[in-house]
């Protein structure tokens, strides 16, 4: 079976849109489905239990919205959620909704984490499907990833998707594959602009990691490797889970499998530069990519070093000076200690302890 680990931080509108598009597949027993709610502070834990009683199909359908015939109306899925934590998970009998509160935003991977020690608990689950709740899912996706996993060398051991701009519904996001370059701690989406009609590479050769919005991985591989990291709030927990998978894992990007993503819903980092990116995203980002770095390319440390310390000169020119001194702290630092939110629920905080 398949398990789907949905994780939410607030925005439950997206988290619904992204669970209707999900019932079909549950109701014919192809799927089970898991939120984690990453310690809310709003009202979304209320909305989503709405949502699957029914309490949310009078909502008006958005205006503009190409993707909308997917998952509206939100009529729920006309069953009833489990309600998990900590403790309970590990005694609770399997169920297709499940929905499990943290006791605190811990970040991504903790999130993550929780749902797939759910998934895992369970017998019946043989791959986990990872998703943004930014994310919707194509009417033939769970079909086509059924096929796919009957078909794949058992040695494979995550899968991409084929990943779309939710409001440009035609253009590639990523092919499920970014590249990482080692010299300069960064990285890129395979194919992001390109048309879904144009013939493209869908091959993860290049050292890199599964695009995380869409990220499927066997239960074998994940009981064989662990767990993803959660050292840091966000960021890195691809990369890290693929280099400690390789050799003994492979690699397969599917291409029937669509899912379409509202970048940076979750977390507000679709800005492209870095003074208007969050300062939480953007410190997070780097200690991700100096730990990384130290982690599994050392002999690339000097170079990386140069040039984050030439992105705080930056952004000390931009005038954001308490930024680029963090920046500074952290690159002295070597990326530790990782930033983190003050405070409950930091996803969406600009205050970060870097010191």
């Amino acid at each position: 079976m398949l398990a789907i680990v949905v994780l939410q931080y607030g925005g439950w509108r997206d988290t619904v849109s992204c669970l209707q598009s999900l019932v079909a597949s549950v109701a014919a027993g192809h799927a089970r489905v898991i939120v984690v709610d990453n310690a809310s502070t709003d009202e979304s834990v209320q909305q989503v239990q709405s949502w699957i009683r029914g309490g949310l199909a009078t909502l008006a359908r958005p205006v503009h919205d190409p993707i909308a015939h997917h998952w509206w109306p939100l009529v729920g899925a006309e069953t009833e959620w489990q309600l998990l934590d900590r403790t309970s998970h590990e005694t609770a009998a399997p169920a297709a909704w499940s929905l499990y509160r943290a006791e605190a935003n811990n970040g991504f991977a903790s999130g993550m984490n929780c749902g797939l020690r759910v998934a895992l608990a369970d017998d019946r689950v043989d791959t986990v499907w990872l998703l943004n709740n930014d994310t919707v899912v194509s009417p033939d996706a769970i079909e086509h990833v059924r096929a796919a996993l009957a078909d794949a060398p058992v040695d494979v051991g995550q899968f991409g998707t084929t990943v779309c701009y939710y409001d440009r519904p035609t253009i590639i996001q990523s092919v499920g594959w970014c590249k990482w370059n080692a010299w300069l701690a960064t990285s890129h989406r395979v194919n992001d602009g390109a048309n879904m009609t144009q013939k493209l590479v869908r091959k993860p050769t290049a050292t890199g990691y599964v695009y995380g919005a869409s990220w499927i991985i066997r239960a074998a591989a994940l009981r064989d490797v662990g767990l993803l990291t959660e050292e840091s709030f966000l960021y890195g927990e691809e990369l890290d889970w693929s280099r400690r998978a390789k050799p003994a894992w492979g690699t397969q990007l599917l291409a029937k499998v669509r899912v379409w993503h509202r970048e940076g819903a979750t977390i507000g980092a679709g800005a492209r530069s870095p003074q208007r990116r969050n300062e939480l995203i953007d410190l997070c980002g780097i200690s991700a990519r100096l730990r990384l770095t130290r982690r599994f390319f050392p002999r690339r440390l000097p170079v990386v070093y140069l040039g984050l310390l030439g992105a705080a000169l930056n952004r000390y020119r931009r005038g954001d000076k308490r930024r680029a001194s963090a920046v500074v702290k952290l690159v002295w630092n070597g990326g530790e200690p990782a930033p983190r939110p003050r405070g409950v629920g930091g996803g969406s905080s600009s205050l970060v302890d870097a010191s």
